[in-house]
C-alpha cells in the first residue's frame, strides 16, 4: 500500500465510523513517533559535557561536536559510537541523563517529526479523535507534554482530543499500552495507530485487526520482533500528507 493509499484508507475509516455514530480514534505515540527526542538527548549530553569541561576537555570536545542525527536509541551507545569508552564515565553520564530525560523541563527540547503536526490536524479536522498514548508518566512529564503539544500546534486540550500517560513510572511501555486496550474500546473505535516500536504495532494489530496500524521507521528498542502481517510502514508523516510534494504558490 502506498503512502497516499494509507492516508486515503484511514480517512475513509474515519468517515465511515463517524457516519455510524461512533467516535473514530487515531492513536499516536509521542517519543520517536510524533516527536524526535534526539534534541532532548543532545541537550542533556551537552549540559553534562559543559559541566565537566575543565576536568574532561576531550569529552567536551567530543560531545560538543555531536549532531542530533548521531543519537542512537541508548545514550550509552551514542557516547560509545563517538569514542567514549570509559566505563565509569559512561555510568556517570547515563545517571545524569536519566535524572533529566524523564522530566517536564527537558521534554520541551523535543521537536515534532516532519509533517507530524499537519497529519495530526488532518485526521482531527476529518472528525477523528487524536489519542496521544505515550509511555511518558504523568507525575514527571504531564505538564511539559501538554505545553509542548500546545506550543507546536497539535490538537490538544479541546473537544475530540485525548491524552493518556502512565501513572506507574515502573510499568513497561508494552504492559502499560496493553492495559489501555479495554479503555480505548469503551471510548470509541480505533481506526488508526502510529508507533515507532514494532512490538507495540504488533500488539495493537492483534487488538484492533481492522485498524490501519502504521510503523514509523524511527529509532526503536533493539532486537524487535518481525512486523505482523497487515502492519504498514512509513518513513515520515510528511510522506503521508496529500500532495505534500506540490510547489507552494507565491503571492
Amino acid at each position: 500500500m502506498s503512502n497516499y493509499q494509507i492516508t486515503d484508507d484511514l480517512l475513509a475509516k474515519i468517515a465511515e465510523t463517524a457516519a455510524a455514530g461512533e467516535l473514530p480514534l487515531v492513536v499516536f505515540d509521542l517519543d520517536g513517533t510524533l516527536y524526535s527526542n534526539s534534541p532532548r538527548i543532545i541537550r542533556i549530553l551537552h549540559e553534562f559535557a559543559h559541566l565537566h569541561a575543565a576536568r574532561l576537555p576531550r569529552l567536551f570536545a567530543t560531545v560538543d561536536a555531536l549532531p542530533a542525527k548521531a543519537v542512537l536509541y541508548r545514550v550509552d551507545d551514542t557516547l560509545r559510537a563517538a569514542g567514549v569508552d570509559d566505563a565509569a564515565l559512561l555510568e556517570t553520564a547515563h545517571r545524569f541523563w536519566r535524572e533529566r530525560f524523564f522530566t517536564n523541563k527537558y521534554v520541551l527540547y523535543d521537536l515534532p517529526n516532519p509533517g507530524a503536526v499537519e497529519f495530526a490536524r488532518l485526521v482531527w479536522e476529518a472528525g477523528a479523535v487524536p489519542v496521544y498514548l505515550t509511555g511518558r508518566d504523568a507525575p514527571r512529564m504531564l505538564v511539559g507534554t501538554v505545553e509542548a503539544l500546545q506550543r507546536d500546534g497539535f490538537p490538544v486540550g479541546t473537544a475530540r482530543t485525548q491524552m493518556i500517560l502512565k501513572e506507574d513510572v515502573e510499568l513497561s511501555d508494552a504492559d502499560y499500552k496493553a492495559s489501555t486496550v479495554a479503555f480505548l474500546e469503551r471510548m470509541g473505535r480505533v481506526v488508526g495507530l502510529f508507533d515507532n516500536e514494532p512490538v507495540l504495532c504488533n500488539l495493537f494489530k492483534r487488538a484492533f485487526p481492522a485498524a490501519t496500524i502504521v510503523w514509523l521507521k524511527k529509532p526503536h528498542a533493539p532486537n524487535p520482533p518481525p512486523l505482523q502481517a497487515g502492519v504498514l510502514t512509513a518513513g515520515e508523516f510528511v510522506d503521508l500528507l496529500p500532495r505534500h510534494d506540490q510547489p507552494v504558490a507565491m503571492a
